[in-house]
């Protein structure tokens, strides 16, 4: 990997940006400053909502619904302290709508820069582009920082279920679909797996020599021996040596790996780790996916060597087609529960509401009831 844009001098990177002429920071991507002003904004109404409610109370408790002079200068200082607060929230949001200052923006630039140096292209996205357990509904996923090269791409994903998660991955497609399988790394597992569903014990699937110290593997009950054929012992060693911190799911034509460890793409000892995974281990498992034929599915009994021979002689005329290679039914998935279905996500999305609402809509309420009880006393 070329990682020199990472430690290139400031002015070299801006002028190369400049001929680049790209942004990949996204909108929906908030910034520091947006988030600023949904704070001020949250101030502002627990500001009034104390306020308000400090002069309401002394009216209807102490004073007996009578406003005195006392009562009217107070609410004449809290409206000039908003009419102060709302001019200057004028200039907060012209602030930050303002683009972000190419000293903030350097690091994003100096990430893309080096992806474009590699032949990766800055590419956001506001869904799911592959499938995989990380990824079981294509709303609610973002995908930034991303890089995308044909057939490859990798960055971080967060997943907005019942509550916020982080994975940094990379996805490469397979020429051709193989069994499910997914590999859980250890190293990760400090309390328990971390994947994001709970895999069936039951498919678990011991491996020769020290593999099951670095990876717990899970395949389809009647697949053991087709996971054997993929897991060979130069592709375990691969996966010790280069990408130990990394979960491994192979679904359909999918190869992902997919670590809950936070990336930071300024440091170039990340990229070298991308690029590890790129070249020392999924080029073994896209030549066993290449080999590969599901024996099980109709059609795909007769080696495709065979096939093609006698396709040959049939119709010497015709340049032979290979079919669509296909995986059976009992090995497309293995038996996941997803502990976000259900409940939770309903769980979550409740507290969700009930977090916006107790930020915004309980002090509006309460601001407006303490504001009424000064104009409604005598």
């Amino acid at each position: 990997m070329d990682t020199h844009w990472l430690s290139a001098p400031a002015d070299e990177v801006g002028a190369a940006m400049a001929t680049v002429r790209r942004d990949s920071r996204p909108r929906w991507v908030p910034t520091r400053r947006q988030v600023l002003v949904h704070v001020n904004h949250c101030l502002i109404l627990w500001y009034l909502c104390i306020a308000f409610m400090i002069i309401g109370v002394r009216v209807d408790s102490y004073q007996d619904g009578e406003t005195t002079t006392g009562d009217i200068a107070g609410l004449t200082a809290i409206i000039a302290i908003l009419a102060a607060w709302l001019f200057a929230t004028y200039f907060l949001h012209r602030w930050a709508a303002r683009p972000p200052s190419p000293r903030a923006r350097l690091k994003d630039w100096r990430r893309d820069l080096t992806a474009l140096a590699n032949g990766f292209i800055p590419s956001p996205s506001s869904a799911a582009t592959f499938s995989s357990i990380i990824t079981p509904r294509s709303r609610g996923v973002r995908e930034y920082p991303r890089f995308v090269a044909p057939g490859v791409e990798f960055g971080t994903l967060t997943h907005h279920r019942a509550r916020s998660v982080t994975w940094h991955y990379i996805a490469v497609a397979l020429p051709a679909p193989l069994p499910h399988l997914i590999l859980d790394a250890t190293s990760n597992n400090r309390r328990g797996s971390d994947l994001p569903v709970d895999v069936a014990r039951s498919q678990r699937l011991s491996l020769e020599g020290d593999f099951d110290r670095w990876f717990h593997v899970y395949s389809p009950t009647a697949y053991g021996a087709d996971a054997l054929y993929v897991l060979t012992p130069d592709v375990m060693a691969a996966l010790i040596d280069e990408a130990s911190g990394y979960n491994v799911e192979i679904v359909d034509d999918a190869l992902v790996f997919f670590s809950p460890a936070i990336v930071d793409f300024g440091s170039p000892a990340h990229w070298e780790a991308v690029d590890s995974v790129l070249t020392r281990v999924a080029p073994r498992i896209l030549a066993k996916a290449f080999q590969y034929v599901d024996e099980r599915v109709p059609g795909q009994e007769v080696p495709r060597a065979l096939t093609a021979l006698l396709a040959a002689r049939e119709e010497p005329d015709v340049r032979w087609t290979p079919p669509t290679p296909r995986i059976g039914t009992d090995g497309r998935r293995l038996d996941v529960r997803d502990p976000n279905e259900g409940i939770a996500p309903v769980l979550g999305a409740i507290g969700w509401f009930a977090l916006l609402a107790f930020l915004y809509a309980v002090p509006g309420i309460f601001a407006f009831a303490g504001f009424m009880s000064v104009i409604d006393g005598r």
